[in-house]
């Protein structure tokens, strides 16, 4: 029986895969005159902490405080990317209701997330997110723990809602996350693709127990 939820956020919760290409290219060109590639998003980017991927792209090994200012950077352009486009940048249809059903039912729900402090405020703030999380409980990229697809994350914020992985469905999105979930041992791994995105690229050894392109229908499921 399934106790508890753990989602990721970006791409799981929204879908702003469009957003982040966006902020990230024109990052990756301004930054590190690269040209990023679709293989770059999923492989490099999509469910990374931002520190990782911009030691990956830079020339030489970065201080802690050059990949704090690349970050800073990077979100602030995502967050006024965010703020132009609200089509994209809400909910995904079904999730509302679903997070209410779930809550109802007494399931114990929790973010582990890539992004870091200011993003994850400005999400809290914009979509009403209170209503369903505790925001001191949910785990972001504070450097405190390893990123995706390292299972850290998502056991400590399984921990924050004193549940156990065999009572666990994670919710996620990119390559990374998926391992990350696997490597959790949870009880199922659900694999949420945004409708008219690029594929991701999984490799074939890893374990999806559903897909799904909504949350209008999935209650019934877990």
């Amino acid at each position: 029986m399934i106790k508890n939820l753990i989602f990721d956020f970006n791409g799981t919760m929204i879908f702003d895969s469009e957003l982040q290409r966006q902020a990230w290219g024109q990052m990756l060109a301004q930054t590190f005159n690269h040209q990023m590639t679709e293989h770059d998003f999923q492989t490099e980017i999509a469910g990374r902490n931002n520190s990782y991927t911009f030691n990956h792209y830079a020339d030489h090994p970065l201080t802690t405080a050059e990949a704090a200012a690349f970050s800073e950077k990077k979100e602030a352009i995502y967050r006024e990317i965010c703020g132009q486009r609200p089509d994209k940048f809400c909910l995904v249809a079904g999730l509302k209701q679903f997070l209410t059903q779930a809550q109802a039912a007494g399931i114990a729900m929790n973010i582990a997330t890539a992004s870091e402090k200011p993003n994850v405020d400005f999400f809290f703030d914009q979509l009403g997110l209170s209503q369903w999380f505790d925001r001191d409980q949910v785990v972001i990229n504070d450097g405190a723990l390893p990123g995706k697809p390292a299972p850290d994350m998502f056991l400590t914020a399984l921990a924050h809602v004193n549940g156990l992985p065999t009572e666990t469905a994670i919710f996620e999105d990119s390559p990374s996350g998926i391992q990350a979930a696997n490597r959790a041992q949870v009880a199922q791994t659900i694999l949420v693709v945004e409708p008219d995105a690029p594929d991701p690229i999984l490799n074939a050894t890893l374990t999806i127990n559903h897909q799904i392109n909504d949350y209008q229908t999935l209650f019934e499921q877990l």
